[in-house]
C-alpha cells in the first residue's frame, strides 16, 4: 500500500449545533490509515453526529474535518472567509470514503447482484462486465455470492447488511464509516456481520465504527473513543480503557457490560 503523508481523518475543534442544542462541543481526533476506531457512548452523546460530519452528511458549524489532509465541505473566498465548497468538490474529496448505515438502504426491486453493480455503473461509469466482476468479488468476500439472484425481501437482516457492506466495498474505499451497523438486527444475526467487519480489520481497512457492541470494540479496535455530552471524555487502547476507566461517566457506562464480560479483554 502506498504510504500516506496525512492522517486518514483529522478533526480539529469540531462543533455542531441543532438550534440551541450544541451536540459537538469541540472534538479533536486523529485517525491513521489502517486503524480501527470504535466510538462508544450513551444516547445523545454525539456519536452518530460526529460520524456524519466526517463525510459531510451533516454540515458542521465550527472547526475542521480533514480527510487525507483535505478540508471537507468548505473552502475560502477571495477574502479568506470560510464558505461551502461546491458539491462536486466535496464528492471528489470524499471519493475514498464509504458509509454503512443502521438501515441497509438496499433497492427492493433489484437483486443482490444488481444492488452492488448499480452504483458502479451509474456513479463510477464501469461497464456492465467490469461491474459484474467487481460485484462478484466483493459479494464473495462477505459470503453472499450464493445469493446473487435473491431480492432484499428474501434475505435476513444480517444478509442484507452484508450486501450493503459489499456495495460499499465495490468502490474500493480507503476509509469505511459504520453507524451502528448491527443495531437493526436480531441478536442471532449480529455475529455474521461482525465477522465480516473483523475480516476487513484484518485486511487493514481504515474503519470508524459507532457501536454498542462492547465485546466487538474490545476485540477489534486499535483505539476506542468514549463520547459524553459532545466531548471526547476518554480515548485509548481498549485493553486499558475497558479495564481501567478513569472517568465516572465511563465507569457507569461500562459497569453492566464489565460485570457480564469480565476477562474478555
Amino acid at each position: 500500500m502506498k504510504k500516506r503523508s496525512h492522517k486518514a481523518i483529522k478533526l480539529v475543534d469540531l462543533k455542531k449545533h441543532y438550534g440551541d442544542n450544541q451536540v459537538l462541543k469541540g472534538i479533536n481526533l486523529d485517525i491513521n490509515y489502517g486503524e480501527v476506531v470504535c466510538i462508544i457512548g450513551g444516547s445523545g452523546s454525539g456519536k452518530s453526529t460526529m460520524l456524519r460530519c466526517m463525510n459531510f452528511l451533516e454540515k458542521y458549524d465550527g472547526g475542521e474535518v480533514q480527510i487525507d489532509g483535505k478540508l471537507i465541505g468548505y473552502g475560502s473566498d477571495a477574502q479568506g472567509n470560510f464558505q461551502l465548497a461546491p458539491s462536486q468538490i466535496v464528492q471528489k474529496d470524499l471519493s475514498e470514503v464509504c458509509m454503512v448505515f443502521q438501515q441497509f438502504n438496499l433497492w427492493p426491486h433489484m437483486s443482490v447482484l444488481e444492488n452492488v453493480m448499480s452504483p458502479l455503473i451509474l456513479v463510477h461509469k464501469f461497464s456492465k462486465k467490469e461491474a459484474k466482476e467487481r460485484a462478484l468479488k466483493v459479494l464473495n468476500k462477505v459470503d453472499m455470492a450464493h445469493k446473487i439472484d435473491a431480492y432484499p425481501g428474501q434475505l435476513s437482516g444480517g444478509q442484507q447488511q452484508r450486501v450493503a457492506i459489499a456495495r460499499s466495498l465495490g468502490t474500493e474505499p480507503k476509509i469505511m464509516l459504520f453507524d451502528e451497523p448491527t443495531s437493526a438486527l436480531d441478536p442471532e444475526l449480529v455475529g455474521e456481520v461482525l465477522k465480516v467487519m473483523k475480516s476487513l480489520a484484518q485486511d487493514g481497512m481504515t474503519m470508524v465504527i459507532v457501536t454498542h457492541e462492547m465485546g466487538f470494540a474490545a476485540q477489534v479496535s486499535d483505539k476506542v473513543i468514549f463520547l459524553a455530552k459532545g466531548l471526547i471524555e476518554e480515548q485509548g487502547d481498549p485493553k486499558i480503557l475497558f479495564t481501567q476507566p478513569k472517568s465516572d461517566n465511563l465507569k457507569a457506562f461500562l459497569s453492566t457490560w464489565t460485570e457480564r464480560n469480565s476477562g474478555i479483554v
